[in-house]
């Protein structure tokens, strides 16, 4: 059987963001997003989404480099730069050395804990900009975390990414690492995850032939696509750099041909929780 988790990244990032998310779940393909909990708004978009959108899975989006932390400043002070707000993702891939493992943990479990406090189950844990992958280190406190709260995770190494193109985005040794060490620690501790995971429908890689392609050779087992649908606004285009292309993924997700294709060809959309099981 196939089976697919399309997950909406960045939950909470504007109000319009978490509105064209929910609406590409109801009208589309989308079946679970994860949360940025420590946003403006991102408790309520939680709420929003149990009432209007029951059947969409929510995790959380660990998050270290947009925004700024829930945790009190002199609780993370190695997570956050001169104006109180999260360090850049390349400090962490690059700087990691100082960033205390301990600042780390307290703010992700406070991220976690304002979601559970929505009411609503924990379905998954996925990181903003990838940075549980920016060291083994963090990479073993997200697992840690999902182990103590029985969640599956995003499996570390993107299946329709080559080498030479991860090679592009990341340093050498976070290469090595997502490509082989990471899923060896994932299974050593049994943490549940999907057996594929594709990452290349963002940028340039967002067209209807695209996503056609990715559906019509997704293989048997477990997978999961990764989007970032959303509803633009002037808000979304000042402080982002990736806004006019959500709203062309959330007319991509919503295509009457993707869906009719996703139920012909048998393909079952699930949650990370329903898959794992």
């Amino acid at each position: 059987m196939k089976k697919l988790i399309v997950n909406a990244d960045d939950y909470g990032r504007t109000k319009n963001v978490s509105n064209g998310i929910r609406r590409a779940h109801s009208e589309g393909i989308v079946s679970t997003t994860t949360v940025m909990m420590n946003l403006p708004g991102a408790s309520e978009g939680v709420r929003l989404a149990k009432v209007e959108t029951p059947r969409l899975g929510l995790g959380v989006h660990l998050n270290l480099t947009f925004g700024e932390p829930l945790s009190p400043e002199a609780k993370v002070t190695s997570l956050t730069d001169s104006q109180g707000g999260f360090r850049s993702k390349d400090f962490y891939f690059y700087h990691w050395g100082e960033i205390t493992g301990d600042d780390v943990e307290y703010e992700w479990r406070m991220q976690i804990e304002a979601f559970l406090n929505c009411d609503v189950v924990l379905d998954h844990l996925d990181s903003h900009h990838h940075i549980a992958l920016a060291s083994p280190e963090l990479w073993s406190l997200s697992i840690k975390l999902a182990k103590e709260y029985g969640c599956g995770v995003r499996l570390p190494n993107p299946t329709d990414i080559p080498d030479e193109v991860l090679r592009d985005a990341l340093p050498k040794d976070a290469t090595d690492f997502v490509r082989h060490d990471a899923l060896d620690a994932l299974d050593q501790v049994g943490i549940p995850h999907p057996d594929h995971f594709y990452s290349s429908f963002f940028g340039p890689g967002v067209s209807l032939d695209h996503l056609s392609s990715i559906l019509h050779s997704l293989p048997e087992g477990i997978s999961e696509l990764m989007c970032h649908p959303g509803f633009v606004d002037e808000e979304l285009c000042t402080a982002s750099g990736y806004a006019k292309p959500r709203q062309k993924e959330y007319e991509i997700l919503t295509d009457s041909n993707i869906g009719q294709f996703v139920q012909k060809s048998g393909i079952v959309l699930t949650t990370f929780q329903q898959a794992l099981a």
